[in-house]
């Protein structure tokens, strides 16, 4: 048997099973054990799949050798010490091993609207130095450096809905923090049981990064607005990027999610779904917002819904009115 390509096997969520996304840098739609046995063999996909069972279940790297086959189980690890994924290799023991694939894991929960980077994700996907590596995120920290998220509609569809089952996988362009643009798989399962997104990136700089040039102009557009502009989901009332960040003292909000009044984020639900049924309209809300350890900030917003082929989303300006004295 020849030697093969590094498998990037997802396994995303416990009561799932595992399943092959990408070979080398190949795209795999969620191929199960009937493709790995078209590849390697009924015997040796039994090798193999032990190997990613022992990896996943143990959290540690496998070498396995069965009849001069040389099989390697390595993790892929995520923030809350699980095992989000396996690179898997087959070949002969003799046969040089090429260099793994690089791959991140990140979780994102629904309840607090953060997310989770795993160990290495941000020196991958952002070209980070180390020593400005977080492991919390608001999700404008990521989705504010996609330059092109084609599949964004359906994406937001799983990570809000929740549903068993439920996932999403695609091509995704991420700015660096060197200006350079890359491009990584992203492959994604929504976890109910837990209440998150887990995910993986895989880079794949075989494939061309190329910028949206509607989102780019979105972005250059808002920038000269003079107020916040925040990218909204409006099923779920999630600001998940800052095409433009808010002013002082609302410049928080673009690292930071903070507290909303309970009756203004009632509002704000409540306007984003009378957005969605009337494109058209517009709504202008309060919302008294804090930041940790912060005084109460009201401030001035208004909702549309977006136009452009991101159905399901809007727009949201934020702004700061200072109080008239008495």
């Amino acid at each position: 048997m020849p030697a093969g390509e590094w498998l990037l096997i997802e396994t995303l969520v416990e009561d799932l099973d595992p399943t092959v996304v990408a070979e080398g840098a190949q795209v795999r739609q969620w191929a199960g054990p009937v493709w790995l046995h078209r590849k390697l063999g009924q015997a040796r996909a039994g090798v193999a799949a032990a190997a990613v069972r022992r990896c996943r279940a143990d959290q540690v790297p496998v070498r396995e050798e069965a009849d001069g086959l040389l099989v390697l189980a390595e993790p892929v690890r995520c923030a809350f010490d699980g095992i989000h994924g396996v690179q898997l290799w087959a070949g002969p023991v003799a046969a040089p091993v090429p260099p793994r694939r690089p791959v991140a894991a990140w979780d994102w929960e629904a309840d607090t609207e953060l997310a989770y980077h795993g160990p290495g994700l941000e020196e991958l996907i952002f070209a980070r130095d180390p020593a400005e590596v977080r492991v919390v995120r608001t999700p404008p920290d990521a989705f504010g450096r996609m330059v092109r998220f084609d599949g964004r509609v359906e994406y937001f569809a799983m990570a809000t809905g929740l549903v068993p089952g439920g996932h999403w996988q695609g091509e995704v362009d991420m700015l660096g923090d060197d200006d350079a643009v890359r491009r990584f798989q992203m492959i994604a399962r929504a976890a109910p049981r837990t209440r998150r997104v887990s995910g993986l990136m895989h880079a794949v700089p075989e494939h061309n990064g190329v910028p949206d040039p509607d989102v780019t102009m979105l972005r250059a557009v808002s920038q000269r607005a003079g107020v916040g502009v925040g990218l909204v989901e409006l099923s779920s009332a999630i600001i998940y990027e800052w095409a433009a960040e808010p002013l002082p003292p609302l410049d928080r909000w673009a690292v930071e999610r903070p507290t909303v009044d309970p009756d203004d984020l009632a509002a704000l639900r409540a306007a984003c779904a009378d957005v969605a049924r009337e494109p058209g309209t517009a709504e202008r809300l309060v919302l008294r917002v804090r930041f940790a350890e912060g005084e109460w900030i009201t401030a001035q917003a208004e909702l549309v819904a977006m136009t452009t082929a991101a159905f399901g989303h809007g727009l949201l300006r934020v702004w700061f009115d200072e109080p008239e004295s008495g």
